[in-house]
């Protein structure tokens, strides 16, 4: 019995092998036999390069770019014109005139006849952050408004003479909100407006 079961055993062995060979060479026969029309069914081939370029959307564009990167421009010039103003301090400097119109030119012209009476001067400068411009619809003339974050705590008011460091209220907020209201001329943006919104940021 044991022999008996010995040779089936050999022999359930021997047909796993044949079988196994005979699928393999189907298996090989099937691939060589088709390897000529796959190649000629595939096609020309297309790089996944293109395939992305194709797939991917493309990027929004903003249709003010432009626009804001013009006004971002004059808002820089205007801070620097108006830090220099304050560094002097001379409210009959003719560079404020080039930047500023309006009720703004009148407040800043105060502030520095204010600041060379007293003679106090400022120190440093102030440093913006998170800006933000928008257009108003409907206006005249095109007209922004510019949003962001003033810090002062490095623009401080001193005495001219020496530079001693004035005492400042405990509740002076040293970063805040800070909204202006600006104007397409035809010799460039002007600013008509400059407000402190009272908000830390």
């Amino acid at each position: 019995m044991a022999i008996a079961r010995q040779h089936h055993t050999g022999n359930r062995r021997l047909l796993a092998a044949a079988a196994a060979a005979a699928t393999v060479a189907a298996l090989t026969a099937g691939c060589t036999s088709g390897s000529k029309n796959d190649k000629n069914a595939a096609g020309p081939s297309i790089s996944p390069s293109a395939t992305a370029a194709a797939a991917s959307p493309s990027a929004p564009v903003d249709p003010e770019a432009a626009d804001k990167a013009e006004v971002q421009a004059a808002y820089t010039h205007y801070w620097d014109v108006l830090t220099a103003a304050y560094a002097k301090p001379d409210p009959d400097d003719s560079n404020l005139a080039k930047v500023t119109t309006g009720s703004a030119l009148v407040q800043i012209q105060q502030d520095l006849a204010n600041l060379r009476t007293r003679g106090h001067v400022f120190s440093g400068q102030p440093q913006r952050s998170n800006s933000g411009i928008t257009f108003k619809a409907d206006t005249k003339l095109k007209t922004a408004v510019i949003t962001d974050c003033l810090d002062v705590s490095h623009w401080k008011p001193v005495e001219k003479n020496g530079g001693t460091e004035l005492p400042l209220p405990s509740t002076r907020l040293l970063r805040y909100i800070n909204t202006v209201t600006a104007e397409k001329w035809p010799n460039g943006w002007m600013v008509l407006e400059d407000k402190q919104e009272g908000k830390a940021c």
